[in-house]
């Protein structure tokens, strides 16, 4: 196995759908939260989900390879304040929410933007930017071969962003805890939203900015995400 790992928001699920979809992967997750159950087999997937920090990861998988997904914190903020806002804590405000995931205060959010790529993107075997994925899908998967026998891609089932936003994909749209297809596709439909870069300029208040900019500088040079 190895694990997909990412901060919140910065493209794992689509990156699961295409693994899924063109390449015939299934993959799994594991996490932290005490109301959603692990699959007890998870590491028995090729590939696994996980937004935890790397000392949080049971340690006899902790040091199997890894990709890392990063994108630009300020489009990751506005994405998980949304995704709070409609799915997480359905009706909490948007500003609030945006001030918690940016503040990250006592370790909250995985760490916080910051810290989450520090220390995953020492750890990483491969790197990808979420810029570069949604331009070129399958050319950052194909990058996986580093680490992991991949089939053949079936480039014909390639999913677009608007597909998964109204369909029904594989993740994204509740799994197995929905079983209607209307609720599917209504829960698909918000947790895809935007699928852009850049979208901070338009959603991201400039005062925020600012914020998120003064504690997250360090690592938004490091990746050339400039101010």
């Amino acid at each position: 196995m190895i694990w997909l790992a990412s901060f919140p928001r910065s493209g794992n699920t689509f990156f699961r759908n295409i693994l899924f979809e063109v390449y015939g992967i299934d993959s799994s997750e594991f996490h932290l939260e005490v109301n959603k159950k692990v699959n007890p087999d998870f590491h028995k997937f090729p590939v696994v989900k996980t937004h935890l920090l790397p000392h949080q990861l049971p340690e006899n998988v902790r040091n199997a390879k890894s990709v890392y997904l990063v994108r630009d914190g300020r489009d990751a903020m506005v994405s998980i304040a949304h995704h709070r806002k409609d799915i997480v804590a359905p009706g909490s405000n948007y500003l609030w929410n945006l001030t918690e995931a940016i503040l990250a205060r006592g370790g909250s959010f995985f760490g916080g933007w910051s810290e989450n790529c520090r220390q995953w993107t020492e750890k990483a075997d491969i790197v990808i930017r979420y810029e570069d994925l949604i331009k070129d899908p399958i050319g950052q998967v194909e990058r996986l071969r580093e680490i992991i026998d991949l089939p053949a891609p079936n480039k014909e089932r390639l999913p677009t962003f608007n597909k998964l936003k109204k369909g029904v994909p594989k993740f994204g749209s509740g799994g197995k805890r929905l079983t209607e297809e209307a609720d599917k596709k209504a829960l698909a439909n918000k947790f895809f939203r935007r699928g852009i870069s850049g979208s901070y300029k338009d959603e991201l208040p400039l005062f925020f900015q600012l914020l998120f900019w003064l504690k997250n500088r360090k690592q938004m040079k490091k990746h050339n995400y400039y101010k």
